[in-house]
């Protein structure tokens, strides 16, 4: 399902596919939600549980090119587990996950380049899906689960459906 690309230095990097239709991103979903919950359901670390989420969403989804998680900390955002190129150590609270984190909502960016302070921590991506992960108790976000695409409106409802009610409820379940 995902082709391998090499880059000019020879090293192996994981190709991104063409985003499909809704019932195969449905499909690929339960799959990985099905993964998520055999490798977790005996962790009870956020950050394991962030990683394991991050590997198995970006090995099943193959329009995923980079998939992760940013902590909300006061000043800026801090990088925390993923997959994908080098990431940003640090972003500040502009651009599409500051905006998300800030308004405690998904959000969708069909193209990345048209969004107003994007930070590009690699410039191949094209669009991005930013979900926060908010304590229930108090209302505070957490961290958010970011994902980028090289596909211009790579994600849509079903994405965003996805990932707010199945994998954010199993990242909060470690509380």
């Amino acid at each position: 399902m995902q082709d391998n690309d090499s880059t000019s230095d020879g090293v192996q990097e994981m190709g991104v596919g063409a985003v499909p239709d809704s019932e195969t991103k449905l499909m690929l979903y339960n799959k990985s939600l099905k993964e998520i919950i055999e490798k977790v359901k005996d962790v009870d670390s956020l950050v394991s549980r962030m990683a394991t989420v991050a590997a198995v969403l970006r090995t099943h989804l193959s329009y995923y090119f980079w998939c992760g998680f940013y902590f909300a900390e006061e000043k800026n955002m801090v990088v925390g587990p993923y997959q994908g190129s080098t990431a940003c150590a640090n972003i500040g609270y502009e651009g599409c996950c500051g905006t998300a984190a800030k308004n405690k909502e998904t959000l969708i960016v069909p193209n990345v380049h048209e969004f107003p302070g994007h930070v590009a921590c690699d410039e191949r991506s094209n669009s991005e899906i930013v979900v926060p992960l908010i304590d229930r108790e108090h209302g505070v976000v957490i961290a958010v689960l970011d994902v980028d695409s090289t596909v211009l409106n790579a994600f849509d409802e079903v994405d965003k459906d996805f990932l707010e009610k199945n994998i954010m409820p199993i990242l909060l379940d470690c509380f």
